[in-house]
C-alpha cells in the first residue's frame, strides 16, 4: 500500500497497521472485505431500529456492526458505536438517540473513504 493511501485511510479512522496484521499482510484481501462494508445492511437496521425504538433490534444490529468495523479496524466510528451498544446491550436507549447523528456522520465518512479507494 503506498503512503498516501495509507495516510488517507489512517486520516480518516482507520487503523491500518493493527487490521493488516490481522489480514496477514494481505492487502488485496484486506481492501476485499472493506469494500464490502457499503453493502452490510447492519448500519440502516441499526438506524432504523434506534429511530422507532426498538432497543432489542437495534442491539443485535449494532453489536453485529461493532464487530465488522472492529475486523475491519474502523476505530473512528467504533469509539462512537461502542458506548451506544452497551447502553442497548442493558436495555436501555439512553443516550443512543442523542449519539444517533455523530455516529451516522462518522460512518458515512468511513464509506466515502471506501468508496474512494
Amino acid at each position: 500500500m503506498d503512503k498516501e493511501l495509507k495516510d488517507k485511510l489512517m486520516a480518516n479512522g482507520f487503523d491500518v497497521d493493527v487490521t493488516l496484521q490481522r489480514f496477514m499482510n494481505n492487502e488485496n484481501l484486506y481492501f476485499k472485505f472493506l469494500k464490502k462494508l457499503p453493502a452490510d445492511q447492519n448500519f440502516v437496521s441499526f438506524v432504523e431500529s434506534i429511530q422507532s425504538g426498538d432497543c432489542e433490534t437495534a442491539f443485535r444490529s449494532g453489536h453485529t456492526l461493532k464487530g465488522v468495523l472492529s475486523n475491519l479496524g474502523v476505530d473512528s466510528v467504533l469509539k462512537v458505536l461502542e458506548p451506544m451498544v452497551e447502553k442497548l446491550r442493558a436495555n436501555s436507549m439512553e443516550g443512543v438517540p442523542e449519539a444517533l447523528d455523530e455516529f451516522k456522520s462518522k460512518y458515512e465518512n468511513a464509506i466515502k473513504t471506501i468508496n474512494e479507494l
